[in-house]
């Protein structure tokens, strides 16, 4: 099969969207697929199996002239479809998947009509709830052969844009499983080591955790917090203030993360819903469970998808500092129930590694009308 794919952002830039766009298509193009990923921004040599391209579009250069994310992702969509045309005529693509939100979704359906080729939108974060955004999803949406998402409450979403169920495959991000091993033990003396994973934006709820965290004693817990954005000095200035353990240890490569998170004894979670932001499910909850940590999270979006409370990890209500204080403590205080959770989290784990997250896909391809002597 041959599988034309597009996003505006890939490695080595660094985000939960880039890295998934990579990791499929790795995956993907280790079977009998030829993968052609199409890019704005990023880097298009790095990869070198034969039947994986990375094609970087022209134009990014403009772009830093423009101030409106709906005019970039419009002007990147033209971009997108007269590269595509082109490289189409040579090599005639099996389906079109591409990576967005609403623009994303009309250049799948408009290039699925010149094509002919059914094409897919998938969709990784939470919807703008605009009356305006809700105008302009309604229309592109609903006319695509297949919409993509990663969690229960961006299928509802989908659904009441009046996108038909049959058409909706709700599927996670992956994880290379094989690069995470369980900890079997923890920190049996000294304090509960705990890490948060992410860029430093309100969405987060990196406050909320260091407020949860002023309530105990270095002795107890320690918290790293790794990631940069425009909080970081609001929050470091939160953290001055507090007597408890709390570092900012900065952007990570990603390849560092699967031993850095065996250092750990658990990941904290903290996000917050935003007017037009939420997660789905964080790509760094998939590796934590693949490495046996036990998760505190909000009860948000894609979050409560793969946390069982009290079964993985802890649900807590999002902005509740006192019951994500509460979460914490319950763990310092019982290491069997760390061990249960470990185990736990490490068996939950096999269903997001790549090689089946990739069969998931398949079924999406198989909704959209691509045929089965393709997959």
């Amino acid at each position: 099969m041959h599988i034309c794919r597009i996003s505006k952002r890939y490695p080595p830039l660094i985000g939960g969207l880039e890295n998934h766009v990579r990791s499929l298509s790795i995956q993907q193009a280790m079977g009998n697929n030829q993968v052609d990923t199409f890019i704005m921004f990023g880097d298009s040599t790095q990869e070198i199996e034969s039947n994986f391209r990375v094609i970087k579009v022209s134009g990014g250069r403009l772009i830093k002239w423009m101030k409106s994310e709906s005019i970039i992702s419009i002007f990147c969509a033209l971009s997108f479809l007269f590269k595509v045309y082109r490289q189409h005529k040579k090599y005639p693509y099996d389906v079109i998947h591409i990576h967005g939100d609403w623009v994303e979704a009309n250049l799948a359906r408009i290039l699925s009509r010149i094509l002919k080729v059914p094409a897919i939108i998938h969709v990784h974060s939470g919807l703008n709830k605009s009356k305006l955004y809700r105008f302009f999803a309604k229309q592109s949406f609903a006319k695509v052969n297949c919409v993509i998402v990663q969690s229960t409450d961006l299928y509802d979403e989908m659904t009441s844009l009046g996108v038909p169920k049959s058409k909706i495959q709700q599927l996670h991000s992956g994880i290379w499983r094989s690069d995470f091993h369980l900890r079997k033990t923890t920190s049996s003396t000294g304090p509960l080591k705990l890490i948060a994973i992410g860029r430093l934006h309100k969405m987060k709820g990196f406050n909320f955790l260091i407020n949860a965290i002023s309530q105990f004693g270095r002795d107890e817990v320690c918290l790293d917090i790794v990631g940069e954005g425009p909080e970081k000095a609001d929050l470091q200035a939160t953290a001055s203030k507090s007597k408890a353990s709390i570092r900012f240890l900065g952007a990570i490569e990603h390849s560092k993360i699967a031993n850095l998170l065996s250092k750990y004894d658990a990941m904290v979670v903290p996000s917050v819903v935003l007017e037009g932001q939420s997660e789905t499910t964080p790509t760094v909850i998939l590796e934590a469970m693949a490495t046996g940590l036990p998760i505190i999270g909000s009860e948000i979006a894609g979050i409560k998808d793969v946390v069982q409370h009290h079964i993985n990890g802890f649900l807590v209500p999002e902005r509740d500092t006192g019951k994500l204080a509460l979460s914490i403590k319950k763990l310092v205080s019982n290491p069997v129930l760390q061990k249960q959770m470990r185990k736990a989290n490490r068996e939950a784990s096999k269903s997001f590694d790549w090689s089946v997250i990739v069969k998931k896909v398949d079924n999406a391809y198989s909704i959209a009308g691509v045929s089965q002597n393709n997959l």
